[in-house]
């Protein structure tokens, strides 16, 4: 009597599958405002001339806007750049606003992230990861305490990819959204500059943190991609064998 009969499953994948009321939103609601916001960008850069501090600060906000996960850019290596002394090659920032601003277009880019993982869930076969068992598991544990999960992960220098896309996928306010990764990124971003600007990092602590986090990058994206390749590979050759 307890257990689900078939028409249930069938009603319960249904609703899983529904297109959300968040999931209408525009995308040009969010990204030509952002054009305008780079284009405000350029102009500041260019009325501050360059080798200002407002031109590097529009360049710090600028690029770390566009570092989303559909443009996976590095972002520490820049921060600590903004901070450490100029004397060592460094923009010499203040880094209480390195991190304010750092964390800002940060802010930014994971709205990207929102609009468009949100987009692609008007699809049916993307939406069909909420019926999941596992999916279910995962949001009923971050639904716990959605805010504290989402600046948690902001916060810890791990991928955070999962934990966001979580959020959007449970349409987490949008503002909210905004706010937790401000949140848990400013701090990150404050105890980088900080450490930028006390032990003097110079230009060779920059390029060792880019080195290494391409390195990082590498290793989490190419063994999936390589799988994928040879998986395409397998299926092919298995193709090719069942025609012969």
């Amino acid at each position: 009597m307890g257990d689900s009969s078939p028409s249930d499953t069938t009603a319960d994948e249904t609703q899983d599958l529904r297109l959300l009321r968040h999931e209408r939103i525009s995308l040009r609601a969010w990204f030509l405002p952002f054009a305008a916001l780079l284009a405000l960008l350029a102009g500041v850069y260019l009325l501050g001339g360059e080798g200002s501090t407002a031109a590097a600060l529009v360049m710090l906000l600028a690029y770390l806007s566009l570092a989303c996960t559909f443009l996976p850019l590095p972002t520490t290596w820049l921060v600590i750049l903004a901070a450490a002394p100029t004397e060592g090659g460094g923009l010499g920032l203040n880094p209480w606003v390195v991190a304010t601003v750092g964390a800002a277009g940060t802010a930014i880019a994971n709205m990207h992230d929102y609009y468009l993982v949100t987009f692609l869930y008007r699809y049916q076969a993307v939406r069909r990861i909420r019926t999941k068992r596992w999916y279910k598991r995962v949001a009923a544990w971050y639904n716990r305490a959605p805010f504290a999960t989402l600046a948690a992960a902001s916060f810890l220098p791990i991928p955070i990819d999962f934990v966001r896309l979580l959020a959007i996928s449970e349409g987490y306010s949008r503002v909210k959204f905004a706010l937790g990764s401000l949140v848990g990124r400013w701090p990150r971003y404050l105890l980088f500059a900080i450490l930028a600007d006390e032990f003097k990092l110079g230009w060779q602590w920059v390029v060792g943190i880019l080195g290494a986090t391409m390195v990082l990058g590498l290793w989490r994206g190419l063994p999936p991609l390589v799988r994928k390749i040879k998986d395409m590979a397998r299926d092919r050759h298995t193709e090719k064998e069942a025609s012969e």
